[in-house]
């Protein structure tokens, strides 16, 4: 079985101290860009030593999972909150979108330079695969700050759809010109809306619940429709902070999964699991007959080790389920980084410990 990982790492130390030097202008911004370059080479070549089958950027350069990309966008701005406008600490709310025209295309986008010396690092030793938010995961960021209300935030409110889809796709067509072959998107909106609070939640602040399921299923599908047919298409669905999404609630009628999954132009799925619960595994039987599944069957938040037992069991169920075997391949529940892996007792190294396992596990099946 082949192994395949969703794509982010833990940061190096000296590259955490670097951003906290540069945060408070103890680091000029050409010194920190030297750390981030550093650490990136490092990472390349630890992922090709790993034999990891694509390699990343590791959104190492990324302050945020989702919003850098949005703000490289044009007719995004990020707008600073300063004490006293928000009533927390955590910097992860200190930097808000707004919107001073329509969503567009940016061919000056940060993430293009980003990419392009990742892509003349790694030399051809590898395919180098690029990472984005999802589409639907910017409109619900939308919908969520306008608290239903679109039109208050975006006054564009009819052409939105489309304006994400055309952004999306110039962007990944950009990225296609400048040689990646691997696209990548990850996605938590689909996975929120199988939580029967978050839906309640929208429903309350007057959400038409299936017309937001059309909406999404829309961005995803036509954002990846019309691309080369050498880019490989995958999409990492979770659920946000609580990563796996309710599987088990795909057999409701409201549910988005299915027809997510069922979706003709997407390569491969990465989908995490809980292994304690393998009847989930029968969402599996929505996946379109010629996409792949990475199941998430390893833990990227712990160092210690997962259940062996539990891991074989689920991968004999998916069996049934996804055929022929080279559909199937296994991989970590989410990415290595995350804010709070210091108080997870992880570190640097433990996520190549890790990949080693998931390997060498994989060359067992």
């Amino acid at each position: 079985m082949k192994f395949h990982i969703v794509g982010s790492y833990l940061p190096q130390d000296y590259l955490i101290s670097a951003s906290n030097d540069f945060e408070n202008g103890r680091l000029s911004p050409q010194d920190f860009r030297n750390v981030e370059d550093r650490a990136i080479d490092e990472l390349v070549e630890l992922q090709l030593k790993a034999g990891v089958p694509s390699v990343s950027g590791g959104e190492l350069r990324r302050k945020y999972w989702d919003r850098d990309f949005y703000f490289g966008l044009n007719g995004i701005e990020r707008e600073r909150v300063d004490t006293g406008r928000i009533y927390q600490e955590r910097w992860a709310y200190s930097n808000q979108i707004t919107f001073t025209d329509r969503i567009s295309y940016n061919p000056q986008h940060p993430f293009f330079e980003f990419f392009t010396y990742l892509y003349n690092k790694v030399d051809g030793r590898a395919r180098c695969r690029q990472t984005l938010p999802s589409p639907a995961d910017l409109y619900l960021t939308i919908l969520d700050k306008a608290e239903g209300r679109i039109e208050r935030l975006y006054p564009w409110t009819e052409t939105l759809l489309d304006d994400i889809i055309d952004a999306y796709r110039s962007t990944i067509l950009h990225f296609y010109k400048i040689g990646c072959r691997s696209i990548q998107l990850d996605d938590s909106a689909c996975g929120r809306l199988t939580d029967p609070a978050y839906a309640d939640e929208l429903l309350r602040g007057g959400v038409d619940i299936m017309q937001l399921q059309n909406n999404i299923v829309k961005l995803l599908q036509d954002t990846l429709t019309g691309l080369p047919d050498d880019m490989w298409k995958t999409v990492y669905l979770s659920s946000g902070p609580t990563i796996v999404p309710d599987w088990s609630a795909a057999e409701t009628t409201d549910n988005i999964m299915p027809r997510v999954l069922a979706m003709d132009n997407v390569d491969r799925f990465y989908m995490p699991f809980n292994t304690s619960k393998p009847e989930t595994a029968e969402v599996l039987r929505f996946v379109n007959p010629h996409a792949a599944v990475a199941l998430g069957l390893v833990s990227a938040h712990t160092p210690f080790h997962d259940k062996l037992g539990r891991i074989l069991d689920f991968i004999a169920l998916a069996r049934t389920y996804i055929q022929p075997d080279d559909r199937l391949s296994i991989s970590p529940k989410t990415g290595f980084k995350l804010t709070s892996y210091a108080s997870r007792g992880l570190m640097f190294e433990d996520q190549w410990r890790k990949i080693d396992d998931i390997k060498a596990l994989a060359a067992t099946i």
